[in-house]
């Protein structure tokens, strides 16, 4: 080989081991950066002033930041909102459940409540009366990426909609803290989040000791009295963390991992639940249970030998707003919770006081009355 030749096949060899190592060098930038935002909810956006993020189905949406108009068609996640410290963002509301009783609580926090309304009561509100709010963001509930509702915002108002759906506790405070980077308050954001789990330690500090003797198995009773939790959803970890076991454990039917399952009489008899939790039912208490009488059609007293109607542990959830576990409020369930299924061990626990200080620390108002603290 002459010298020219081997000139020549030296810059080859350079060259191509140049080329190699760029391209081993971007691999491994774009696996870091891949890693960076698989592990955060949120990343940063190439347009300036915005902010992408993450909603709960797992899509990305690029909002105005901080983000200074909300639009809420969900009430838990604006109870989110309102917690991390996000009143003056929102700049609509839509359905509101059982308005006359929580419309007191969100003016107190809210002095500009009644002036958002959108809609009455739960009625949402159309399209066009969304876009008179002007938002930034639409939040909506939503179980899945095909949702016609969200699409018919998205493309009827070309406004991004960050779909809600939790399905378990730990979703619940992912969200708010993506709520509170959106509108640049994730200091305040970060401070509820560590007081929520301080109050619920008051619980898990207990029911995490308890032997699996000590734990009753529970059947969770939604309003359509068959329908009930599913082992992946939040009243299953509710359970959990209160000292029980969902009875579903020793279902075997395959629809037990599904977020609301529903069984049949002959099921549930099998299972033989030694507590019944009842979400609120205007129609149904638990004493209807105990005492075998027909309501809505249902007839009771074929629930007689059910361990939990023949020792009288059948509860139920007295205040849907105060007890709403999809919201920051989820302690205070806890604790409600804990305290029927574990009497003795949770006696000291005021829940009077504990409701009243949490108010109190996470909305600024005393409960009950709302006054400010």
């Amino acid at each position: 080989m002459n010298t020219k030749t081997k000139v020549l096949f030296m810059a080859v060899i350079l060259l191509i081991s140049v080329v190699l190592s760029g391209c081993v060098g971007n691999s491994a930038g774009e696996e870091k950066t891949e890693e960076s935002l698989s592990s955060d909810e949120s990343s940063g956006s190439d347009e300036p002033g915005k902010i992408t993020v993450t909603d709960d189905l797992g899509r990305e949406i690029t909002v105005p930041y901080p983000c200074e108009r909300t639009v809420f068609l969900v009430e838990n996640a604006m109870n989110s909102m309102y917690a991390v410290g996000g009143a003056d963002e929102i700049s609509g509301i839509g359905a509101v459940w059982y308005e006359d009783t929580k419309a007191p609580f969100f003016r107190a926090i809210d002095p500009n409540y009644d002036e958002k309304r959108l809609s009455k009561g739960s009625e949402q509100p159309s399209t066009e009366t969304i876009a008179t709010a002007d938002p930034q963001v639409v939040f909506l509930w939503a179980s899945d990426w095909g949702s016609e509702d969200i699409k018919a915002i998205e493309e009827t108002l070309n406004i991004p909609v960050y779909g809600v759906y939790i399905d378990s506790l730990d979703d619940l405070q992912k969200q708010m803290k993506t709520l509170s980077k959106l509108i640049g308050k994730e200091e305040h954001g970060a401070e509820v989040i560590e007081l929520m789990n301080e109050s619920m330690e008051k619980v898990t500090e207990v029911t995490g000791a308890l032997s699996p003797e000590e734990k009753p198995t529970v059947y969770w009773m939604w309003g359509d009295v068959y329908g009930t939790a599913g082992l992946n959803s939040t009243a299953n970890a509710l359970i959990e963390r209160a000292g029980g076991v969902n009875v579903l454990n020793s279902w075997t039917n395959e629809t037990k991992n599904v977020e609301h399952p529903v069984l049949n009489l002959e099921a549930l008899l099998a299972l033989d639940p030694e507590v019944i939790y009842m979400w609120n039912n205007e129609n149904l208490d638990p004493v209807n249970i105990t005492s075998g009488d027909i309501v809505d059609g249902i007839d009771f007293s074929t629930w007689s030998e059910i361990s939990a109607v023949k020792n009288g542990r059948v509860y139920e959830i007295s205040d849907p707003f105060v007890y709403d576990f999809h919201s920051p409020r989820l302690p205070l369930a806890m604790m409600y919770v804990a305290k029927d299924l574990h009497p003795d061990k949770f006696a000291a626990l005021n829940l009077t006081a504990e409701t009243d200080q949490y108010y109190v620390e996470v909305y600024g108002v005393h409960y009950p009355g709302f006054e400010p603290a």
